[in-house]
């Protein structure tokens, strides 16, 4: 069928967070945004109310993985939060779906993650499952950002979005598939942990 487009499948994804190596998920949650919703009547106008926009919300990321030697950096993400060290708790983050070969089709970007809540994997010694650890992150405001924009369609989304500007972290061109996607996202990650951990010596 000409023109025909069909819709991208859920289990391609990869995740960047700033300073987190680690970036494959088996679930992962992109939340809901939405606007309350004020009522408002005077007197003098037709029985039904008006309705105005109020505070805009945004749901937490959701994040599970089966616990590996790198997860625990997850865990240490969180650590962060309880210690109140919030400056380096909050993070720039993106999920971003593969279409069926493997090339970015679809990004999701947050503004001000930091973890909320960290769930431990339920053990059982008669069980045939993976141990699961599940994160729940919270943000100050997310958009969706299409590939392969022009500048001007870029200022529109982000004025569309409240100003949610592309994550620069683990960028991912057209073309480049999830193994070499994610070595580069590794790559980065590791060498922005180092220079804070040089940071945290020399202080």
């Amino acid at each position: 069928m000409a023109g025909r487009a069909d819709p991208y499948r859920q289990m391609r994804f990869i995740l960047e967070i700033d300073g987190i190596v680690k970036a494959g998920f088996s679930h992962c949650r992109v939340p809901n945004a939405s606007s309350s919703v004020i009522t408002y009547r005077e007197g003098n106008e037709l029985p039904t109310p008006r309705k105005l926009p109020g505070l805009n919300q945004y749901g937490p990321l959701i994040l599970e993985t089966g616990i590996t030697d790198s997860s625990i950096e997850l865990f240490e993400w969180r650590t962060l939060v309880e210690q109140g060290k919030m400056d380096e708790a909050r993070r720039a983050a993106a999920v971003v779906l593969l279409d069926a070969t493997g090339n970015p089709a679809a990004r999701w970007t947050f503004r001000e993650a930091w973890p909320s809540q960290y769930e431990g994997p339920r053990l059982s010694a008669v069980a045939d499952e993976v141990a699961i650890e599940r994160l729940v992150i919270v943000n100050e405001g997310f958009g969706r950002i299409a590939f392969e924009q022009s500048d001007e369609e870029s200022e529109a989304d982000s004025e569309r979005t409240g100003g949610v500007e592309e994550v620069a972290i683990g960028t991912l061109p057209r073309g480049v598939g999830v193994p070499q996607g994610i070595d580069s996202l590794v790559g980065k990650s590791r060498q922005q942990k180092r220079v804070r951990d040089k940071e945290q010596e020399e202080t």
